[in-house]
């Protein structure tokens, strides 16, 4: 074997080995740094995507927090009071307003209001419906304030039981002092009517006699002859 020979073309290629020695090194570091970088973007893609997730629920708590504060903390009650007062109508008061402070926005009771059945101190809740009785009208409790028309809702319910009862044992109805429910005890009146009849009383006074029950609107002589027997003044 001949090592001058090979000696000469080791040497002759020294400088190709060397090239491909530093392309080779070079390609492998050029191939980690791409790679490195695609795992930095993908991170910070990740990164934002879960930034802007939290940011849209944070969004969305925060809406849905500030409506059931708004709903919970209202700051007024609206209500309707109706009967001995010198303005009936819906008021607006502050939240934790009582009876009393109704009662002098709608211009304080009239001469005809019957105090002792009403409690003066009771707490409004906002869509309360106030009836300040008069005197002489008749009334199973002291005035509370009711959501709504749970009052009213409950003695039509039993309206119909109340008159048929009413007949049989031969009860008459006074019109000059009974309240809503106690119209609606008379054959074929219903809440509407009972409220049209004390709205009559209360801007004509008192009936002189039951005749004059069809002096209401919608009360003609074929219904006043079907309660005539059931009435009284």
């Amino acid at each position: 074997m001949d090592f001058e020979k090979i000696k000469e073309f080791v040497l002759e290629k020294k400088l190709y080995f060397i090239v491909a020695v530093v392309l080779l090194v070079g390609g492998l570091w050029l191939q980690k740094g791409d790679g490195a970088e695609d795992s930095y973007d993908n991170a910070q893609k990740m990164s934002q995507s879960s930034s802007a997730n939290t940011s849209a629920s944070a969004k969305v708590n925060s809406a849905s927090s500030a409506s059931n504060s708004a709903t919970t903390n209202s700051k007024t009650v609206t209500c309707d009071i109706s009967g001995a007062v010198k303005h009936q109508g819906v008021y607006t008061l502050k939240n934790g307003a009582r009876l009393q402070e109704l009662i002098e926005a709608a211009g304080g009771t009239t001469g005809k209001v019957q105090l002792k059945a009403i409690n003066r101190a009771i707490l409004l809740k906002d869509q309360d419906k106030i009836h300040i009785p008069y005197k002489g009208e008749k009334v199973e409790s002291a005035a509370t304030a009711g959501t709504g028309t749970s009052t009213s809702t409950n003695s039509t319910s039993t309206s119909s039981n109340s008159s048929a009862s009413n007949q049989e044992s031969g009860e008459k109805v006074n019109l000059n002092t009974a309240d809503v429910a106690g119209l609606q005890k008379l054959t074929g009146i219903g809440e509407k009517k009972a409220e049209q009849i004390i709205a009559y009383r209360e801007q004509n006074g008192p009936f002189k006699k039951v005749e004059d029950l069809m002096q209401v609107s919608g009360i003609g002589e074929k219904t006043f002859a079907s309660l005539k027997d059931q009435l009284t003044v």
